[in-house]
């Protein structure tokens, strides 16, 4: 096999709470995750021992980038090398999964290539980042730990005929620095996860909830407006993941298409769906 090619799609957090900071530094959170029809193109080549190149939209990544970091890991396991290529689809730090799914796209490309086992994947995935476990596998999940304690969501099928606006008015804050100020921030108002699930069942977003909404909004204010636009035409709006991208929820597309035309000196913005 001389390359994979694979999508690796992007995703929006539903309902995200933070339960507690962790001695190691994370946060124990609860998540209901869905993917969505976005994403990036990932293609992985076999290299020399010890190669390691990846280039995102033809431009070379830096050592820090995240499939540049699981790639080096998969050649301390396999000693393997990989040529990578990424077309980027998922908008830059959106609260979208974008680099969680560049780093799961290799690993997903990795384990056809060079055989390696869900097992030794996902150690490496929990080594670069929260959700990368997720964004592996993807689907209407409810995650939690640090993103790597996945149970499938049943009753939520219906939520594939809804239409999701997403956007992004401009790229958001650090997301450790987002997590520090929530810590400080204390608890916050909350609705629990088996009535957002409930709620989602009936078909109204009435369960939305992101904890990290007020201190993603200090560092990233335009969150703030971005949720008003969406709720002139929807009433179900939230914040996925840390920010900075916001959707809305539809029935109609017609309606969302509309929403979408109104959306003025957006950095992304597009109807999505659940896949």
């Amino acid at each position: 096999m001389d390359k994979v090619t694979v999508l690796a799609n992007a995703k929006l957090n539903l309902y995200l709470d933070v339960l507690k900071k962790r001695a190691d530094g994370y946060h124990d959170l609860d998540m209901l995750i869905v993917s969505v029809n976005c994403g990036d193109v990932i293609t992985v080549r076999p290299a020399e021992k010890g190669r390691i190149n990846v280039s995102m939209n033809g431009v070379p990544a830096g050592e820090e980038n995240t499939a540049v970091r699981t790639a080096k890991l998969i050649g301390e396991l396999t000693g393997e090398g990989m040529e990578i290529s990424i077309a980027k689809r998922i908008p830059f730090s959106a609260g979208m999964g974008g680099s969680s799914a560049d780093s799961a796209g290799v690993l997903n490309a990795a384990k056809k290539l060079f055989g390696i086992s869900e097992e030794e994947s996902e150690k490496i995935a929990l080594r670069v980042g929260s959700d990368v476990v997720y964004m592996m596998h993807g689907g209407i999940m409810r995650a939690r730990g640090r993103g790597e304690e996945l149970t499938p969501v049943s009753g939520l099928e219906g939520l594939r005929e809804k239409f999701f606006v997403v956007a992004q008015k401009c790229v958001g804050g650090s997301t450790k620095e987002i997590y520090s100020h929530f810590d400080t921030l204390g608890m916050q108002p909350k609705n629990s996860f088996d009535d957002a699930v409930k709620s989602l069942q009936s078909g109204v977003g009435d369960g939305f909830y992101n904890a990290l909404t007020m201190s993603a909004t200090y560092h990233c204010p335009s969150i703030v407006a971005t949720i008003f636009d969406l709720k002139n035409f929807s009433p179900y709006v939230c914040m996925t993941g840390s920010g900075s991208a916001v959707f809305a929820m539809f029935d109609d597309f017609l309606r969302a298409e509309e929403c979408l035309r109104a959306l003025k000196g957006y950095k992304f913005k597009s109807i999505l769906h659940i896949v």
